[in-house]
């Protein structure tokens, strides 16, 4: 495929403290958690016509707006943050209880234009976005509160009639000459 230009909502979720948890549990119990998480993610963000990118060890980076570009697609991936929080805190209470874990996430959310290529030899080629906000997006789930949902100006600009925010302030990010302005999704207005 041809490389192209494309305007993508891009998710990323991190688990926090899975290094704790491979010092604590045997492998095959790690395994069976981790296993379990990363179904509860899969389901959440396809379930909102999201596409499973990479799977980061730990973490997770999801496009929205791909492989079919929609406008919903700032507003379906602030949805899957919310049911990722809700349903990693199920999953804890529900199916892991016996593995006495407590999983905490942060999901981070920004909106950009990227350019989608095929990267990677033979039958390891992926079709990957490149640019900054797959960056901007990991960068920024650092600065969400543990298990919420943290957006980019860009993201808000898309959904600020969608949802309500809290303002977080403005940020420095690795590898951005500006400072980036940080909102917290708290709720779906209509």
């Amino acid at each position: 495929m041809q490389a192209e230009k494309q305007e993508l909502t891009i998710l990323f979720c991190d688990l926090l403290g899975s290094t704790e948890l491979t010092e604590r549990l045997s492998l095959d119990d790690f395994i069976e958690v981790m296993q379990a998480y990363h179904r509860c993610l899969y389901q959440c963000i396809t379930s909102q016509y999201g596409y499973v990118a990479q799977h980061l060890g730990d973490g997770i980076m999801a496009y929205f707006g791909y492989p079919v570009n929609f406008d919903a697609a700032p507003v379906k991936a602030i949805r899957a943050g919310f049911s990722l929080i809700d349903a990693v805190e199920a999953l804890v209470k529900e199916d892991l209880e016996r593995f006495a874990v407590d999983l905490k996430i942060r999901v981070s959310i920004h909106s950009g234009s990227v350019v989608m290529a095929d990267l990677g030899i033979g039958n390891r080629k992926e079709r990957l976005a490149l640019g900054g906000p797959p960056n901007v997006a990991a960068r920024l789930q650092v600065l969400a509160p543990i298990n919420s949902v943290v957006v980019s100006e860009a993201t808000y600009a898309l959904t600020k009639n969608q949802f309500q925010f809290d303002e977080l302030g403005s940020f420095s990010i690795k590898g951005m000459a500006e400072k980036v302005n940080c909102f917290q999704p708290l709720r779906e207005t209509r």
